[in-house]
């Protein structure tokens, strides 16, 4: 018998599949009207489908530059789509109350639209109806109790059936909005029929459809996907990369099933930057999102746009801030909450982990991508007894710190503190992970278990960036390009049907945060996205796994200048067959008004052997000119490649700006 090897494992898996979604779709295009091929996803949106040809009646036809406010005073925020995808008459919007954010149909009576396709015995229909208070109040509409009545009716071979009816009444100003979420079970089999979706009643109202999705029953099941990002977590600071502190027993054991890569890097060393990579395989410098002010382009491919239009359901629940909708996170996603923990909770990475496995548990069933994210290892280090006196001594100093805070913000973070202190604080951060691997890490891959989903899941945990400790001179991050900021941990768990041999795999070669993305897509074999997969700067890890990658990878990280009004400069970082590069743009002279403590004196150029060197300190640029110049004329190369895209600036709420100046990095 020929050994085994992940690679084959896969192709066997994705044969099936293809085998089975073949089949299906030979029924499909037998059944259907021109054969669409998209009419064979386990999941299908019915705004995906939207068109001017099944728009049958909406008083917003010839309305789109008018306003319709689906807003409620002080709890909503709403934004028409801006992707570059059909929206007829604007009525696909984003909806957001509190901290969700979902998609809706705007649908102020008398809408009328319809979905067409086959319907599949087992289907069912999700969605959510809702209805805003008007701004002027109901006494602006011609009834005392005016209501809006929402339909939804099957078509097919001549025959109808009301499938759901249901009234709202109108709420008061005072109460906002009314909405509520139902399913309906399909027991007819119709290869060519019609769901017809309308609202009638007073046509001042602000009516809606909360996402209308037809799931159907798939075999095999996709494959669920779990992404998770634990925000600030250096990788030298987990059992499973070596650290002597047991910080990490439940991500240690999800590594023993997976593949671990121990040296990974981050394209930025700040939050914003590096999700925005994270989520579009792109560097930095291609996607553009470098400051506070900057948004994603609709023009740009996301995981979630790949995913959903793959038939997943994509779903987020994050701590915000850096990852709040404004940044335009939220394309692809069905639901997105940015509203969970936030970085001064002390329980933030539980509040996420509940509103995660709540949502699994009544989702389980769906074809899902998860991305979780918790800001829990951030500065401030106040995370519940008993965790966060674990690792201190007898004579710690502090049970908890906002260590910003501490140092006076932005400008104290070149202080220089007693070693005490420093390993005071470096204990607070180590008990952080400690309960984010225990609340999170822990109880999600219980539940997954419990719901027979974990031995099925593509499940991977990573990082932002990680956290200084002033070994090159400076407190927290977003500054330096140091290893201590970029170097952050990968670990991805397969289902169990593909995971073989390579279970406790450790990759020594040097990977990219950027690798994330295209790896998801090849191990799912997407073949129709082989397009955007030229288009990133990403590579897929499994020829790596599966040791059969030849060409070494390298990477690149920046920083912006004076990113948050820090005063900071710009840098760069290449690091490539074991060296790093770091090139500094000068402090301005400002910049020593405002820092409290003198920022280090840096060389314009550090070059370190990170195999002999990995302390990063001494700078052999003097040494090696001739190596330097030919690594500056490479980021030359690739920076004078890098995509025109018009910029996009976040409209930060008051909120968010709140929360950002509570943390140091806004005046």
């Amino acid at each position: 018998m020929p050994p085994y090897s992940l690679e084959r494992e896969m192709i066997n898996w994705k044969r099936l599949w293809l085998l089975i979604v073949g089949l299906s779709l030979v029924v499909t295009y037998a059944c259907s009207p021109g054969g669409d091929k998209t009419f064979s996803l386990p999941l299908i949106r019915v705004a995906d489908f939207l068109s001017r040809e099944n728009i049958h009646s909406t008083p917003m036809r010839g309305r789109e530059k008018q306003r319709i406010d689906f807003r409620v005073p002080r709890k909503t925020e709403v934004r028409e789509l801006v992707e570059e995808k059909e929206n007829p008459w604007g009525l696909i919007r984003k909806w957001k109350l509190g901290g969700t954010e979902r998609e809706i149909i705007a649908a102020p009576p008398p809408t009328k639209f319809d979905y067409r396709g086959p319907i599949h015995s087992g289907a069912e229909i999700n969605f959510g109806i809702g209805v805003v208070s008007p701004a002027e109040g109901i006494s602006s509409l011609s009834s005392e109790s005016p209501q809006v009545t929402f339909r939804v009716i099957l078509k097919f071979k001549e025959k109808e059936k009301t499938l759901f009816y249901k009234r709202l009444t109108l709420p008061s100003p005072s109460q906002g909005v009314s909405f509520s979420f139902h399913k309906v079970n399909l027991s007819t089999t119709a290869p060519e029929a019609r769901l017809v979706f309308q609202t009638e009643g007073p046509s001042e109202a602000s009516s809606f459809w909360i996402n209308p999705i037809l799931i159907s029953p798939s075999r095999p099941p996709l494959r669920p996907i779990i992404l998770i990002s634990i925000d600030t977590l250096r990788a030298d600071h987990l059992g499973c990369y070596g650290y002597e502190r047991a910080t990490s027993p439940h991500m240690d054991a999800v590594a023993k099933e997976g593949v671990l890569f121990s040296q990974v890097y981050a394209p930025s060393p700040w939050t914003l930057p590096s999700h925005i990579s994270l989520l579009t395989s792109l560097y930095v410098y291609n996607h553009q999102v470098e400051t506070e002010n900057d948004r994603l382009s609709p023009a740009i491919p996301t995981l979630a746009d790949i995913l959903r239009r793959n038939g997943y359901y994509c779903a987020a629940f994050t701590g915000g801030g850096f990852l709040s909708t404004v940044y335009g996170y939220s394309r692809g996603f069905d639901l997105y909450r940015d509203d969970l923990g936030g970085v001064f909770k002390q329980e933030g990475a539980h509040q996420v982990a509940q509103a995660s496995l709540e949502w699994l548990r009544q989702n389980k069933d769906r074809p899902f991508f998860l991305f979780i994210h918790t800001y829990q290892p951030h500065t401030p280090y106040a995370c519940p007894l008993p965790y966060k006196t674990r690792f201190l001594s007898p004579q710690a100093k502090w049970g908890s710190l906002d260590l910003i805070g501490y140092l006076g913000g932005k400008q104290g973070i070149f202080k220089p503190l007693p070693t005490e202190e420093k390993e005071n604080i470096i204990a607070l951060y180590d008990a952080e992970i400690l309960y984010t691997d225990e609340v999170l890490i822990g109880e999600l891959m219980t539940t997954l278990k419990e719901l027979n989903l974990y031995h099925r899941s593509l499940i991977i945990i990573t990082s932002d960036h990680g956290e200084e400790f002033y070994e090159h001179g400076s407190w927290g991050h977003g500054q330096d390009l140091y290893d201590e900021s970029l170097r952050i941990p990968l670990i991805i768990k397969f289902p169990e049907v593909a995971s073989g041999r390579v279970k406790g795999k450790r990759i020594e070669e040097l990977v990219r945060l950027i690798d994330v993305l295209p790896t998801v897509v090849d191990f799912l074999g997407l073949k129709g996205e082989d397009e955007i997969l030229t288009q990133v700067d990403g590579r897929s890890l499994l020829p790596m796994i599966q040791g059969k990658e030849n060409s070494l990878r390298e990477s690149l990280a920046e920083v912006a200048a004076d990113v948050l009004s820090s005063h900071l400069p710009q840098r760069t970082a290449l690091i490539f067959q074991g060296n790093k590069l770091i090139v500094n743009q000068p402090f301005k002279p400002e910049a020593f008004k405002f820092f409290a403590y003198p920022p280090p004196q840096l060389p314009q150029v550090e070059l370190y052997d990170l195999i002999q060197d990995p302390q990063e300190t001494e700078n052999l640029g003097a040494k090696k000119p001739k190596l330097v110049r030919q690594s500056i004329r490479h980021l030359e190369d690739l920076f004078r490649l890098a995509k025109k895209r018009d910029k996009r600036k976040a409209r930060l709420t008051q909120k968010l700006k709140e929360q950002l100046r509570a943390l140091g990095y806004i005046k």
